[in-house]
């Protein structure tokens, strides 16, 4: 493994995993990034475990419960629900406590329908809660979190959780299955409604830019 994939980012490591995917297939990549992860500090290990989702392979699932620490960023829990984690698997999170439990808190709240602040590929993916709990065994899962870790940050997870369960518990229709995660990294135009959301993304990123521009122009 080089240097420069160890220390790579989010972004520098983009190449780096469409050229394992392009050569290698999605078993492979996963196979490389389960290798690479661990050996990488924290903080890049906690942007870089999103690629495990475009993997399309279930058995990421595995590689992000073995790895998930501190920082626990929205990543961890994003991915969790790309990949399609199953309810039994948040509860069991929610149990284990630490890391776990916000990774679990967040997956959940990444399985609310899709918002115009979600990564693009997110929205498009838009995945679907599988083997959805009853209201009640949803409810007590969430006050059982609540009474064992009143943290400010498990606080306002559960509150957005709460605010979105209608849409959690109440969506059928996944946007892209998990196996289809690595085309739609490569290729994300290819499906319904992609464009529309990939352009207003743009007009977005592309206006920030510009204000930055602006600003830096205006200074002395």
């Amino acid at each position: 493994m080089t240097d420069d994939v160890l220390s790579a980012d989010h972004r520098a490591l983009h190449d780096h995993f469409v050229d394992r995917l392009n050569q290698e297939g999605a078993e492979g990549t996963l196979a490389w990034l389960a290798h690479l992860l661990p050996q990488q500090s924290a903080s890049l290990r906690a942007q870089n475990c999103s690629y495990l989702a475009y993997t399309g392979r279930r058995e990421g699932l595995t590689v992000l419960e073995n790895l998930v620490g501190s920082p626990v960023t929205e990543s961890w829990g994003s991915t969790a629900a790309l990949l399609g984690a199953s309810w039994k698997q948040i509860a069991a999170w929610l149990s284990l406590g630490g890391p776990h439990r916000l990774m679990a808190l967040d997956a959940l709240l990444a399985y609310r329908a899709p918002a115009p602040n979600m990564a693009p590929l997110a929205q498009i993916a838009a995945p679907v809660l599988p083997d959805t709990p009853s209201g009640s065994d949803f409810d007590n899962a969430l006050a059982a979190v609540l009474l064992d870790a009143p943290s400010p940050r498990v606080q306002k997870a559960v509150r957005s959780i709460r605010h979105f369960a209608q849409e959690i518990l109440g969506r059928e229709n996944r946007g892209v299955a998990v196996e289809d995660l690595p085309r739609l990294y490569l290729a994300p135009d290819g499906f319904p409604g992609a464009k529309k959301i990939l352009d207003r993304h743009e007009e977005v990123t592309s206006g920030i830019r510009q204000s930055i521009q602006d600003l830096v122009s205006k200074l002395p």
